[in-house]
């Protein structure tokens, strides 16, 4: 709205009975054309809560909207709410209702465009942060055999190999003092997802990480209060999080087409949901309404 030569941003409120401003708009107001005539008012307001609200004061301010110029009441509240359109200007004022309730829709490919980096299908990765896995130095290695994997397995298990060592999650290697087996556990979207049977291996001999994991009702609590939520599912989570290089050795697999050592935090590490909940309470730490659930299949 153009109030006295000045524009200003106002809300529009039906269930006001007066339009308002703050006191800040009226310096602003005051600033392009001279101070305004503000006059003491008995008029009282409530808010919905039924709190009083008494007016600093009153006053006239010539009000220009899509070519409708009025002289119009005014009333000036202390603080720094928001300007409020109230009946009294909308009884006076015909607001273009159309443009006011358009909702823009925006373009897809304009998203995508800007954001080319997220819509990418290489594999993410978090800077800055090292997974470990702690194991005394002083710990006899373990190495077990590659299990034996049915025929029509392997296909899908030869593909999910190729796809983790096409995107760097891991390497082949000739040899290693730690080798975990394999199992192949089936997806929905009938692809198969390998998670080392480190309880054989690493989890027997490593300090877990033993930090909390919420429960559903913690991770409600935090969202209580939201009015517009958006979930962010990561693919390939755990693999987001790179290795340090101590921790590589430990967790290699054997596999029917040989050995291959973990660059990325892999399934299966009794540490790794403690790992990767720290991390993203960290990251995500101050964020309000902000919950961080694992949900793994």
């Amino acid at each position: 709205m153009t109030v006295n030569g000045i524009d200003i941003n106002m809300e529009i409120d039906t269930g006001a009975s007066f339009s308002v401003i703050n006191e800040k708009t009226l310096q602003e107001i005051s600033r392009g054309k001279g101070n305004l005539d503000l006059k003491q008012t008995e008029i009282s307001l409530r808010t919905y809560t039924g709190e009083k609200i008494s007016p600093k004061g009153i006053t006239e301010v010539v009000v220009e909207y899509n070519n409708q110029v009025s002289r119009l009441p005014l009333l000036v509240l202390k603080g720094n709410g928001p300007n409020l359109i109230g009946r009294n200007w909308l009884e006076n004022i015909c607001l273009n209702w159309t443009s006011i309730k358009r909702l823009a829709k925006p373009n897809l490919e304009e998203v995508l465009n800007k954001y080319d980096d997220l819509f990418t299908d290489e594999l993410g990765k978090l800077n800055g942060v090292t997974a470990k896995i702690y194991v005394d130095p002083s710990t006899k290695p373990i190495f077990c055999k590659a299990r034996s994997v049915p025929y029509t397995m392997k296909p899908k298990i030869e593909k999910e190999l190729e796809r983790l060592e096409r995107q760097g999650t891991i390497e082949t290697v000739q040899y290693s003092d730690w080798a975990t087996p394999v199992v192949p556990i089936m997806k929905p979207d009938g692809s198969v997802r390998l998670c080392g049977d480190y309880k054989r291996t690493v989890n027997k001999v490593s300090r877990l990480d033993a930090y909390p994991l919420p429960k559903i009702e913690e991770v409600h609590n935090k969202l209580a209060g939201g009015k517009t939520f958006t979930e962010l599912d990561l693919s390939h989570a755990y693999e987001q999080m790179v290795l340090d290089d101590a921790s590589k050795d430990v967790v290699t697999i054997n596999t029917h087409r040989g050995l291959y050592r973990y660059n990325r935090l892999p399934y299966g590490v009794s540490s790794a949901p403690g790992i990767f909940q720290r991390t993203m309470e960290s990251l995500l730490n101050g964020i309000p309404y902000t919950g961080i659930l694992l949900i793994t299949f």
